[in-house]
């Protein structure tokens, strides 16, 4: 059953944040900081719009989507026919709905956060405008189905988040944004000509019609497309070695942008691997191509390995959460190329996870570096006793990355390593060598995971234990208006840690379905 979003749910989950940057920007000048209350009502608004969605999702078995569809362009008439954009649609299923939720609580509780760490920085109202115009263009990308205009968001994530760096960045900000510009505009131009060439051949802009439209089209020609989009979204996945752009961003945003960046941005790519190759080009992933979804788990390999080495190496904490998100990256490909149900809904699991327990990470690097004016953890210790609760966050924040039991990036692991192995082991089993090869892959990736439980606690280890250094003499707790976000962030990984169900059953129901399909096309 779909229900028709009759109240405009959706829709105004995206277009009332971008209502309110106008104010936000008409006021800022006079508010300053505390513009910040006007970007986290509208966000919160959205929150519970989005929250409204998922527990509908949840709570009703036999509800598959609640959708909305509206005519925006007419056909284009072409020489050789004409081509339909479609119909603009916005979707919340098992798929897209905790996804975006996350998205939008994040949005709400840095929103909060930035009033305080932002406050003695100029031009707010345009700081917080373009937040809001950036939070809407994630949620926007999220939710969409149609290709055309899952660009135009996409893009629009983009412009703002270069806006912020360049303008309230650290160090080199203009040559760190420009650069971050660069990369991905050409992994978004690496995009478009993907979108324009299914499209042509498709004959069809929406992404749940496109399989159908690729019917008779010859497997090397679909592998080709994927390819060509996949360059675009791994860039924003930061998948080695399309990463380089990552850590000079996120280390150098200011750190309300790092804490989106990096738990939010980076891992839309990944959910749209899943939404655009999954649903529209099914003959690529199931068995006449077993050795693509194989090659993509070996780059997961590198990938998580790398970033977790890297991260080890660093002393600046915000680089080390960065590398450490391109490793967490590694993971999310890792279970969306496992061609099972368990080990995509693991790699939907650990966005969720990534994206409490790195939000957590970089607001709580924020209020060192508010507090102490340093980002070198050498220069930090002792902090424990001063500061509790700030101690107890980035516990749980790593303890999440690591697959802690009781907290969310638990189940995470689990299903992504758990179905890659399935598969291995009961997939394509007509073809042994491939099998064979994704469970020595699966096998090093389990070994390569004891990478995050070492960087993770080693920086927890320098920073809250020994003894306090000469900056950290005086330290007491940060300011409650930065600690309260954090501390919801850290207890909300705890609550899906124990209730994995809230996020689970209807994504479970979704990848199910939609995996189901590919037996079809075998």
């Amino acid at each position: 059953m779909i229900l028709e979003d009759n109240g405009f749910i959706l829709m105004q989950s995206i277009v009332v944040p971008a209502a309110f940057s106008v104010v936000a920007l008409a006021l800022g000048k006079r508010l300053r900081a505390k513009t910040g209350w006007i970007a986290f009502i509208a966000l919160l608004y959205s929150s519970i719009l989005l929250g409204y969605s998922q527990w509908l999702l949840f709570s009703v078995p036999e509800l598959e989507a609640i959708q909305a569809s509206y005519t925006w362009l007419p056909d284009i008439s072409l020489p050789f026919g004409s081509l339909s954009l479609g119909n603009f649609t916005l979707r919340a299923d098992g798929l897209s709905a905790p996804i975006v939720l996350i998205i939008a609580i994040l949005c709400t509780l840095i929103s909060i956060y930035s009033i305080k760490y932002m406050e003695h920085e100029h031009a707010l109202g345009q700081y917080f405008s373009l937040y809001l115009l950036y939070a809407s263009g994630m949620i926007g990308t999220v939710l969409v189905t149609n290709l055309a205009a899952f660009f135009l968001f996409f893009e629009l994530m983009l412009i703002p988040s270069w806006a912020l760096i360049g303008v309230w960045g650290t160090g080199l900000r203009e040559k760190i944004a420009f650069k971050y510009f660069m990369f991905t505009e050409a992994g978004a131009l690496s995009l478009l000509a993907g979108i324009v060439a299914t499209s042509f051949i498709a004959k069809t802009f929406d992404i749940f019609e496109i399989s159908q439209g690729m019917t008779g089209v010859a497997i090397g020609v679909q592998v080709a497309l994927v390819v060509v989009m996949l360059l675009g979204l791994f860039v924003k996945m930061a998948i080695f070695p399309l990463h380089t752009w990552l850590p000079d961003a996120h280390a150098e945003a200011p750190t309300p942008i790092s804490a989106l960046l990096s738990p939010a941005m980076i891992g839309i790519g990944g959910y749209a691997v899943i939404r655009i190759v999954y649903t529209g080009f099914p003959e690529v992933v199931a068995a006449q191509t077993p050795q693509f979804m194989l090659i993509l788990s070996f780059l997961a390999l590198i990938t998580m390995t790398y970033g977790g080495y890297m991260a080890l190496a660093q002393d600046d904490i915000k680089r080390l959460l960065a590398f450490s998100s391109i490793s967490q990256m590694g993971y999310m490909l890792f279970g969306i190329a496992s061609v099972s149900t368990i080990g995509v809904v693991g790699a939907v699991l650990l966005y969720v996870s990534h994206g409490l327990s790195k939000a957590v990470l970089f607001m709580v690097s924020g209020v060192l570096i508010h507090d102490f004016k340093t980002r070198s953890v050498r220069e930090l210790g002792g902090l424990g006793p001063k500061m509790p609760y700030t101690a107890v966050a980035t516990l749980i924040g790593f303890l999440g990355l690591m697959g802690f039991p009781y907290i969310i990036g638990f189940w995470a692991e689990l299903y992504v390593f758990t179905g890659s192995m399935y598969t291995a082991l009961q997939g394509f089993s007509h073809l042994i060598e491939p099998n064979a090869i994704r469970v020595l892959i699966t096998a090093l990736a389990i070994v390569a995971s004891v990478l995050t439980a070492s960087y993770g606690l080693w920086t927890v280890r320098r920073v809250f234990y020994g003894q306090p250094t000469e900056r950290t003499r005086d330290a007491k707790e940060g300011s409650m208006i930065m600690l309260v976000p954090i501390m919801v962030l850290a207890a909300l990984a705890l609550i899906l840690g124990i209730y994995p169900s809230l996020v689970a059953t209807g994504t479970t129901r979704f990848i199910s379905e939609l995996l189901s399909k590919l037996v079809l096309v075998v």
